[in-house]
């Protein structure tokens, strides 16, 4: 590897790492008081700004990964918080919408950072 690849490297790590610490200090203060009392904005970001550290992760894992399957690594804590969630919901319907309303962001910011790499791969090629 070339070092400014491995510097390209760190600073993808270190915005993942800034940007999830964004996102657990979001979700920290929307659950920090009960009964929930959040404005619509404060629930936007709840829902939707794991976007970006879900991206972060993703294309550093294009970047890094030898192996293709390592690509769904970030699915994995989605999957075992929601099953966790949902099998203390019951499998109530509401529970289901409400799990994929949390998963779409995340996936959608893997699927775009797949989508960029593989940009970049055919741009670097010309």
């Amino acid at each position: 590897m070339k070092p400014l690849e491995r510097k390209a490297d760190r600073i993808l790590f270190a915005l993942f790492l800034g940007t999830f610490a964004a996102y657990c200090a979001v979700f920290v203060s929307a659950f920090s008081e009960l009964p929930l009392n959040i404005s619509s904005l404060h629930q936007g970001l709840l829902l939707f700004s794991h976007f970006i550290p879900a991206f972060f992760l993703e294309l550093l894992l294009c970047r890094t990964a030898a192996l293709r399957w390592r690509l769904l690594l970030p699915a994995l804590p989605l999957l075992a918080a929601g099953l966790w969630f949902l099998s203390g919901a019951e499998w109530y319907v509401m529970a289901w919408v409400l799990f994929l309303i949390w998963c779409i962001p995340p996936i959608a910011g893997c699927v775009t950072a797949q989508l960029a790499f593989a940009f970049y791969r055919r741009w670097k090629k010309r």
